[in-house]
This record gives C-alpha cells, structure tokens and sequence, in this order.
C-alpha cells in the first residue's frame, strides 16, 4: 500500500514518547538481517555486524524517535509498508493495545488512527453512542482527511468499502449510511451519510471524474446536495483520471459554491 497525508498539521502537535518507543522495538524485533541492512543504509551507517549490532547502531542513530511531528505519521507509513504481513500488523495493534482482529486494511488504519489520537492530529470522538447533533463537519472532517487510501481503483466504487469500515469503526454503524436518497421523492443519493439516517448530519460525496462531462454533471448535482447539508456537506475528490488543470478548476468551482473538497 502506498499512501501519504495531505491534511495541514494542527497546531497541536507533540510527540508520544512511548508511541514511538514501542513502534521503534517492534520493527527492530521481527526486521530481519537483510532489511535492518537496508534501513543503516537509509540513514548512512555502517551495515556490518551481526543483527543486535545492527539493532544497536540503529536505536543509536535512527531520527524516528525525535522527528518532528509532521513527518512521524508518513515515516511510519514507509515503515509499516515493510511490515504489512497481517501478523505483523496483527502484533503491531497487540503492541499499541488495539482491537487486532479484522482485515489487513482494518488493522493498518487502525494503527494510523492510533498514532493521529496519541500525535496531536486528531481529537477522540466522544464515547458511543454519539449525540446526533454531534454529526457536524468539525467533527467528521479530520478522520475524512485522516482517511488513508492503499491500492489506487479505476472504479470511484472500490474506495468505498474500506472507508465505509473506517468511518463504521470511528462512529458505530448505526451512524454510517451508504447510498441514502437524500430526499423524499428523489432517486439522487449521497455516497455517505453520517448521523440518523432521517435528520441533519454529514453527506460526503465521493467523485472521480474522467472527463468534462462528469465533471459539469457533478457540479450539477451539488445544489441538491447542498439544499440538504448545507455546510455539512464534504466532496472528496479522487482525480486520477483527469488533469491537474481540470481538478484546480472543479476544486473552485466547489470553493465558489462554499463545498469543502479533500482530494485523495
């Protein structure tokens, strides 16, 4: 999976200690010779010696314990590419204290979020069950940006199960609807709703467009949305198929009607 983080840090970030601690010694503990080569590599160091040498030498000179804060979540990224087997992620989540059961993609993201609560990036939900008037934008759009995307789909459809299990993991599923009319009467349906399913929340609209036709009929339909959300409303873009200047141009024009976009 290869991913990164495009969301602008919050002023309050600070490092976790024992986060990173413990993220360090598990990697340490199950790299093997040849990929604690690779990694004294990376940060110019001798690449001799048996495996605890090699540990040593990097505990000694690895800058994953002191980086700052707005690198550590895609620092860790790279690492837990190296470390994607589902055991591993497995342990990883055993290691931090978290719910290690579930898909491979369940446990990554889980770790990510763990490290966006523990760094500063995000703030924890209040307990379940949520207060529906909870459900605004302030509160859903950090784990929206926080959302990692793995494999790259040729199909806006196949971004949606792994968010669905994201946002159904962060707010209960009972606060997570896919495919919702968003009226009476109509056949027009959000991607994502978030609240009761019958009053206000959040509509999140996943687009990607491949051409001009899309994206005229797109911004078509964001009135209608609109009309329902107001400014709970979220856009998130996946513009693999067109070009930076028709993405700049479809950013504005939501910009100009008051519509968030989080480009993925």
């Amino acid at each position: 999976m290869t991913a990164c983080f495009n969301m602008s840090p919050p002023p309050t970030l600070a490092p976790d200690p024992e986060l990173r601690s413990a993220l360090l010694e598990y990697y340490l503990k199950y790299a093997t010779s040849a990929e604690l080569t690779d990694w004294l590599r990376n940060i110019g160091q001798e690449t001799k010696g048996t495996v605890d040498e090699k540990r040593a030498r990097i505990r000694a000179h690895t800058q994953y314990l002191t980086m700052p804060s707005a690198a550590f979540p895609d620092q860790t990224l790279y690492y837990l590419e190296i470390y994607s087997a589902a055991e591993h992620l497995e342990g990883i989540c055993e290691t931090l204290r978290l719910d290690p059961h579930g898909t491979r993609d369940m446990r990554w993201r889980r770790i990510m979020r763990e490290i966006g609560f523990r760094e500063g990036w995000l703030s924890r939900p209040p307990p379940s069950p949520l207060a529906e008037a909870s459900f605004l934008t302030e509160l859903v759009r950090p784990f929206v940006e926080w959302h990692i995307v793995g494999a790259r789909s040729n199909y806006e459809k196949g971004f949606y199960q792994g968010f669905y299990d994201d946002m159904a993991e962060i707010f209960g599923e009972s606060y997570v609807h896919d495919e919702l009319p968003i009226a009476s009467g109509t056949t027009l349906k959000i991607d994502f709703h978030l609240g009761h399913p019958q009053r206000a929340g959040v509509g999140i609209e996943f687009k990607m467009p491949s051409n001009n036709a899309d994206l005229q009929r797109a911004l078509g339909q964001m009135d209608q949305y609109q009309a329902r959300y107001g400014e709970n409303l979220l856009v998130v873009l996946f513009p693999d198929l067109i070009d930076k200047a028709k993405e700049t141009l479809f950013i504005d024009k939501l910009s100009e009607k008051g519509i968030a976009v989080i480009v993925k």
